[in-house]
């Protein structure tokens, strides 16, 4: 395997590939010299000038370009038979998303995209808690203080978009009708934004996503017919809360019994590196030993959604100045 781009992200890949035992780290490319030097430096790899160099020595890559390079990038990856792991979004256009699944399917090459929040154990585990259950409501908040590392998308496709990714997951149901409003703090791309998604079986989801916040938080809360259910992605932990019943003691009058206020099931996740696990479950995709999720087709699905919550922005996104 190689690592085209060895940005933050990118450098986070190639740590774990470096790490693991049944893949070969071939090499690393990054039109940084500095950049390549170091992770060449760094995980014991060697450099190559362009992906086309470097396309002909391996059998899978990781793309962790700026997204503006992942049409071009993973293209010439899958037409020279190159499985591809793409860092979210996709590409930047339904067309050349559309291109790089048929390029996959054609070649029957594995083409999965990075939405990470999906191996987080607490999400894997809720998949499970949710399984017989009817969900009425989902309601996502991830806020993060401003940074200088993602500067040329908004808030939507950079932090929603995971949240997105993950309801669409659970859900089992699609969406029927969106509505959105947002704030711009500084330039053109909207730092805060509020979503409201309606689903064809009557459910609901609130999305809410900052990065304008003081504090830090990634938290989804689901309620369903059966429970109230809260997950923190940070500390990958879930909690299940019920409704109030009441029992009996034994006893011949109604003073015996009790009430339960509010029972909560604290559901044992096994912490583990969302990053790593989605890293080997691509491995394990291109071996045949797994079904690639989330597949191109999924990530397309979340980035139609992030397309009509941005054009909901529209004129309405506020724009707050000093």
């Amino acid at each position: 395997m190689a690592v085209v781009g060895a940005g933050q992200m990118g450098s986070h890949h190639l740590r774990i590939l470096e790490g693991l035992k049944d893949v070969e780290l071939v090499g690393v490319v990054d039109p940084d010299p500095a950049r390549a030097d170091r992770a060449s430096m760094l995980f014991g790899c060697d450099i190559f000038p362009d992906v086309e160099a470097i396309a002909g020595d391996i059998d899978a890559a990781s793309v962790a370009a700026p997204s503006s390079a992942h049409a071009e990038v993973a293209g010439l990856l899958l037409e020279r038979g190159v499985h591809c792991l793409v860092e979210k979004p996709l590409a930047n256009t339904e067309s050349d998303c559309i291109t790089l699944i048929e390029a996959a399917r054609e070649r029957e090459l594995v083409l999965m995209v990075g939405h990470v929040e999906r191996f987080n154990p607490m999400v894997q585990q809720l998949g499970r808690v949710l399984a017989q259950s009817q969900i009425h409501a989902f309601d996502a908040r991830r806020m993060s203080s401003l940074s200088s590392r993602i500067t040329d998308v908004d808030v939507v496709l950079d932090l929603m978009v995971h949240d997105i990714d993950v309801i669409l997951s659970l859900s089992r149901a699609d969406v029927s009708n969106v509505f959105a409003h947002g704030i711009r703090t500084t330039g053109s791309a909207a730092d805060y934004v509020s979503a409201l998604l309606t689903f064809d079986d009557g459910g609901i989801a609130t999305l809410a996503a900052s990065r304008i916040t003081h504090n830090k938080i990634r938290e989804l809360q689901i309620t369903t017919d059966q429970a109230f259910i809260q997950a923190d992605y940070a500390t990958q932990e879930l909690h299940i809360l019920r409704q109030a019943q009441t029992s009996a003691l034994d006893g011949p009058d109604d003073e015996a019994g009790y009430a339960l206020d509010l029972a909560i099931e604290r559901v044992h996740v096994r912490p583990a590196e969302p990053l790593v696990q989605e890293i080997q479950h691509f491995v394990n995709a291109v071996r045949g030993l797994a079904v690639p999720k989330p597949s191109g087709e999924d990530a397309l699905r979340a980035l139609r959604l992030v397309w009509e919550i941005q054009q909901q922005l529209g004129p309405r996104a506020e724009t707050l100045r000093g």
